[in-house]
């Protein structure tokens, strides 16, 4: 009797730590949808332009710089493309200094969504089956840094990007590593390009 009530109480242990990944996504998935609407709804999505950011700075004074790395760490929940942010560094900054507060205001955006991202939904990709997938997560496992800084030179900061890899297997310093790698070529060219005055929206 003993024995079975020492079993009972173990199973009643362990039952809070056996993996619940698709309860931890539909979790994710609500938390990202309810930010979404709220962004919508309040008009903070639609005055994420180059123009709106641009003024937010400006207004700021010299707290411009945070105003700007706080705006991108939101964006990355809101789905704003990182391009509008290269485009405002570059247009505030100029070539010198907006490469430069592109790249910091990126690195930072990326590491807090990967947080909230895994830390939310946890690593549910893990648990996928489906063949196509598989390769591609296998390929991610086998060789991080060099999957991943791809993937930035060709997707940049976008926030799927951020999502997939924040729950996949990926280690939070590989992923920083890859992120500060693959988005810094990008980035410092077009900022200084804004910052010089060439129009390429």
């Amino acid at each position: 009797m003993a024995l079975l009530s020492t079993s009972v109480g173990d199973c009643a242990l362990l039952a809070p730590v056996v993996p619940r990944p698709w309860l931890r996504l539909l979790l994710l998935a609500g938390f990202l949808i309810g930010i979404y609407l709220l962004g919508r709804a309040t008009g903070l999505t639609q005055e994420m332009t180059v123009d709106g950011i641009r003024a937010w700075m400006l207004a700021a004074g010299p707290a411009g710089f945070g105003v700007f790395v706080l705006t991108f760490v939101a964006a990355q929940l809101l789905y704003v493309p990182g391009f509008v942010f290269v485009a405002v560094a570059g247009l505030v900054y100029g070539p010198i200094w907006g490469p430069i507060a592109s790249v910091l205001a990126a690195t930072i955006s990326v590491a807090v969504s990967f947080a909230v991202v895994r830390g939310i939904g946890g690593q549910p990709l893990r648990y996928i089956r489906n063949p196509l997938f598989r390769r591609w997560l296998d390929r991610l496992d086998e060789e991080p840094l060099r999957s991943m800084i791809l993937i930035r030179l060709l997707f940049w900061a976008m926030p799927p990007v951020n999502y997939a890899l924040a729950m996949s297997n990926v280690g939070f310093r590989d992923y920083m590593v890859a992120a500060v790698i693959g988005l810094t070529p990008p980035f410092v060219a077009l900022s200084a390009a804004f910052g010089l005055g060439f129009d390429l929206l």
